[in-house]
């Protein structure tokens, strides 16, 4: 089997591999951190190897950082047992298996854009100079740490140094604030402030985001399940702390849910019962919205066209049954 149409997918232990799609090479191959596609897939009879798993054609890009070309030189010098420079290697059409090579998603397709907020603090002090950045997920979060570490500059920082100083400026918003001595910024200023902006979220921090928080929710299961079992006085404080935090609880809970049948039986008759009322739902809707309120038909006619209610905006409407087309321009 040849795979070679942009698109195609081919489905091997669990992942998707698409021709035309990135993929980065994974510590596995010699080509680990190189970013490129994949142009063919072969599998069976069509493979050019004698590996047990599907032939990847994969193209990579020539790596542009200088420390990433040095390391790809000096893999395949030794590889080779000679001196490889990059203009040396093959970057087109090289055969990899699955586990070499991670899929990548597509930053063009459309994804989660959450926004998140930076704490960003930068001063100059007695010839010292630092900054810092911390990244939340919560405006709220990030402006009480704002206003925390502002009032620590307020009581024992650099501002009451330069408070009574003429040349002492400062500025502010719900966001940011900024003091500085005029003329001397470089030397002597304090600033800090919130920047938000969103964030490209790939599908696969999402799923890790979302068993997480699964997890999560399982262990309160848990410990509501057997928070009033008489057995448990048998436990230390500590090993009981242990247990209900232990995250193999979520896998065997998975694991057993899996082989449940009856849990999926139920699982997928509520799903078609949901769905059912949500295409009714839509399909009452597309039936409702199917002519214009205004909409009054012709009488026997078996398409029937819209006589109108005498109305200016009927002239233009194209359900309109005497409605006058405008002639033909070449």
């Amino acid at each position: 089997m040849i795979i070679n149409r942009i698109g195609a997918e081919f489905e091997y232990e669990g992942k998707t591999y698409v021709v035309g799609a990135p993929i980065v090479g994974t510590p596995e191959s010699e080509y680990e951190g190189l970013y490129g596609t994949i142009t063919e897939i072969r599998d069976g009879e069509d493979k050019e190897t004698e590996n047990e798993t599907p032939d990847l054609y994969c193209s990579f890009e020539i790596p542009v950082l200088p420390c990433e070309v040095k390391k790809l030189e000096e893999i395949f010098s030794d590889l080779y047992d000679e001196p490889k420079t990059i203009d040396d290697i093959i970057l087109d059409l090289v055969i990899m298996a699955p586990s070499m090579v991670e899929p990548l998603d597509d930053l063009k397709e459309c994804r989660q854009h959450p926004r998140i907020h930076i704490l960003l603090e930068d001063w100059a002090v007695d010839g010292e100079q630092g900054n810092s950045s911390e990244v939340y997920t919560d405006f709220n979060d990030a402006k009480r740490i704002l206003v925390q570490k502002l009032k620590e500059e307020q009581e024992s920082g650099c501002i009451p140094q330069w408070a009574d100083d003429e040349k002492f400026k400062e500025h502010s918003t719900d966001s940011l604030y900024e003091c500085y001595i005029d003329g001397e910024y470089c030397e002597s200023h304090y600033h800090i402030a919130i920047v938000s902006q969103q964030l490209c979220v790939s599908d696969r921090f999402v799923r890790e985001m979302g068993w997480i928080y699964k997890a999560s929710c399982q262990l309160e299961d848990f410990v509501s399940q057997v928070s009033d079992w008489d057995e448990l006085d048998q436990l230390t404080d500590e090993q009981y702390d242990r247990m209900v935090q232990d995250p193999r609880f979520p896998e065997r809970l998975q694991s057993a849910l899996g082989k449940n049948d009856s849990y999926w039986e139920a699982y997928w008759e509520t799903v078609s019962e949901v769905a059912h009322e949500f295409v009714n739902e839509y399909l009452q809707k597309a039936k409702d919205n199917a002519h214009p309120d205004c909409y009054t038909p012709e009488q026997d006619n078996l398409y029937p066209l819209c006589v109108g209610n005498g109305s200016e905006v009927c002239e233009k409407c194209c359900l309109y049954a005497e409605m006058e087309a405008e002639p033909w321009e070449p």
